[in-house]
């Protein structure tokens, strides 16, 4: 009488360090596993879109581009260098929410990204992708000195905001 064959269960990947990266190589910061790991997405994708989290090992191969990582006021923002500000007719201040659109345009890249690899990110992740990019924008027009510009660039900052997250609303919150 024979055993039946028992499927072995492979060894889990290694969790991502919470290191700080300076002074790591490129491929130290490069996580290791390409599923989308289990737990919080929203706090992953947060992590992914300040830079705390390096993007996935094969991002730039899966994708065709490699992000990167920009300097702000509020902090690091990582960047889709082929993202911009997506408004119908370029109507509104699009080259000042540039940075705010690459960010955002790197996390829903991340979201198809995962997506292609079966492993699609909960609804959560989305909702972080875009409440990042809301607060990217009024951190903008908060920056402004003037009551006149602060009063533009917030009014422009609601009608960007709303329009994103309608959209991720209409598309359930999944990949775009």
């Amino acid at each position: 009488m024979s055993t039946p064959n028992r499927p072995t269960v492979a060894e889990a990947p290694k969790p991502f360090a919470r290191d700080t990266f300076e002074g790591a190589s490129a491929v130290q910061r490069t996580a290791q596993v390409a599923a989308a790991p289990a737990g919080d997405h929203g706090k992953l994708m947060s992590e992914y879109l300040t830079g705390a989290r390096p993007p996935p090992a094969d991002f730039k191969q899966v994708m065709g581009y490699e992000p990167y990582q920009i300097q702000t006021k509020h902090g690091p923002r990582m960047q889709d260098p082929f993202g911009d500000a997506s408004a119908p007719g370029k109507i509104g201040p699009d080259k000042e929410f540039d940075p705010a659109a690459k960010t955002h345009d790197y996390g829903y890249d991340l979201l198809r990204y995962y997506a292609k690899k079966g492993t699609p990110l909960a609804p959560e992740a989305r909702k972080a992708a875009d409440a990042q990019f809301r607060k990217d924008l009024f951190d903008y027009a908060n920056d402004q000195k003037g009551f006149g510009d602060k009063w533009k660039f917030k009014t422009w900052a609601q009608i960007y905001a709303t329009a994103v997250e309608l959209n991720s609303l209409r598309q359930g919150y999944g990949p775009p």
